[in-house]
């Protein structure tokens, strides 16, 4: 299929015509893939990633973060009102989406969560300290491992969120030595809430006569180039679990290691710090942790969304938006029983607008449909069209909490090596795109009827 910006404004009896027009120009393989027997169309299928035979060898960054993975182990209903095509939809009836989580404290993606995570408010205030070790001394100027690492993140923080969260991070300038030497914390071997926390407090005590740390909700930790610490973990503690210093608690920490280092994807520092804030945020992991192959690591979510994979920063999901308060209950509209809405949906990273439709399917489970575009901090994704996926707020970090339903197979090698897992996943009426999702077991069918430049319009209809 053709890659391609978003400019169409086609409507999908349009673009039929269009496609029938052209479709002796696709690409071989670029055809929607034939539904499997006993089986309707886009029922969702879990496919291998296809490798192409001249896939060069993983990159470091990429055996690094497969070796660390290995390591760790009431809705109302509605229907919107019509407008025109390039219009927002000015009143769609609003709902507020409940999920029930996991017993806290695991991260999920239920909205019942109140032990854990940083409370999201409107300013993310953080100290940045630099430890090297006895054994190993730092050379790095700490100037340009903050300025790698933080401006890009706050400007990712003030755009998903369209202004309500503001991460500010102090830096300090300056190498405070560790207690212990750099392969005494016992990070190489994998990573345990213990040794974390040991860690953590050593950083705290060797800054706490240059740092106020009553001042800042959030303490991120770097480490010397060459330390244990390959990957970049974040630290929070329950209640009564964190570190005394100051007068306070540190419960919420990220402590960076060799990772932040890397050069390409551009900006790929920064994506972890803003994953990792994610977490503080109570965000869970959308990768597969249990993976053993780099091709599946990403096989839930692909890089639709920053907590999944880092390599393209894309703006977090609609339904991490309204979990975290950074979008209204306005800006939603839901299909809890049988009927029909029909609504123009904006892209994730524009601010306004009706930015989901979600389904509820069960006490824990909901379809959320989103829209996206290559705009902003998704304008490193490698296609843009309405997405859908499956959230269960039952599913442990890492284990598939959010599922995207594709609506064509990732076909391409190429593209699965330069654009990763499912960038084939959104939904369009555009010529050589699919527009019809259908899930037999919800009764569920989402079409996609056009696209503006207001979003994309789309009809969903529960059976």
């Amino acid at each position: 299929m053709t890659l391609r910006p978003w400019s169409t404004a086609l409507t999908c009896a349009f673009a039929s015509a269009a496609a029938f027009l052209a479709v002796a120009t696709l690409a071989p393989g670029s055809s929607t893939p034939v539904a499997a027997a006993g089986a309707e169309a886009h029922e969702h299928v879990e496919t291998p990633l296809l490798l192409s035979p001249r896939r060069s060898p993983l990159t470091r960054r990429q055996s690094i973060l497969l070796n660390a993975m290995r390591r760790t182990k009431t809705p109302v209903g509605g229907h919107a009102r019509a407008v025109a095509d390039d219009q927002f939809d000015l009143d769609p009836t609003p709902c507020s989406p409940s999920l029930a989580g996991l017993p806290e404290p695991e991260l999920s993606e239920g909205t019942n969560a109140s032990m854990l995570p940083l409370a999201a408010g409107r300013d993310l205030t953080a100290v940045m300290i630099f430890v090297d070790f006895p054994d190993l001394h730092a050379t790095e100027s700490t100037a340009q491992l903050h300025n790698r690492l933080v401006p890009s993140a706050r400007v990712w923080y003030a755009e998903a969120s369209y202004g309500r969260a503001t991460l500010e991070v102090t830096p300090v300038h300056r190498w405070f030595r560790m207690a212990r030497g750099s392969r005494n914390y016992g990070l190489q071997s994998g990573l345990t809430f213990e040794k974390h926390k040991d860690y953590v407090a050593d950083a705290i005590a060797a800054a706490d006569a240059d740092v106020d740390f009553s001042r800042y909700r959030i303490v991120y930790v770097v480490a010397a180039r060459g330390s244990a610490l390959q990957r970049s973990p974040a630290f929070h503690a329950p209640p009564g679990d964190g570190i005394r210093v100051d007068g306070i608690e540190v419960r919420h920490s990220a402590t960076l290691g060799e990772d932040v280092r890397e050069l390409f994807p551009r900006h790929y520092g920064s994506n972890v710090l803003v994953h990792e804030t994610g977490h503080l945020l109570g965000l869970p992991d959308l990768y597969d942790v249990s993976a053993n192959d780099y091709s599946r690591l990403f096989r839930f979510a692909g890089d639709w969304d920053t907590m999944g994979s880092t390599n393209s920063g894309a703006h977090f999901l609609a339904w991490h938006k309204w979990k975290l308060g950074w979008i209204d209950r306005t800006q939603l509209t839901c299909l809890s029983g049988p009927g029909e809405v029909t609504a123009t949906i904006s892209p994730a990273a524009t601010a306004g607008g009706l930015k989901a439709v979600v389904v509820p399917t069960g006490p824990a489970t909901a379809f959320v449909i989103e829209a996206r575009r290559r705009v902003g901090q998704d304008a490193r994704l490698c296609e843009e069209g309405v997405l859908i996926y499956t959230v269960d707020a039952l599913a442990h970090s890492g284990d598939g909490p959010v599922r995207v339903q594709p609506a064509q197979r990732d076909r391409n090698p190429d593209l699965v090596s330069s654009c990763g897992a499912l960038y084939n996943a959104p939904f369009d009426c555009a010529p050589g795109e699919d527009a019809h999702f259908q899930n037999r077991a919800a009764g569920l069918t989402v079409d996609v009827l056009g696209s503006s430049g207001a979003g994309y319009r789309v009809r969903v209809t529960r059976g």
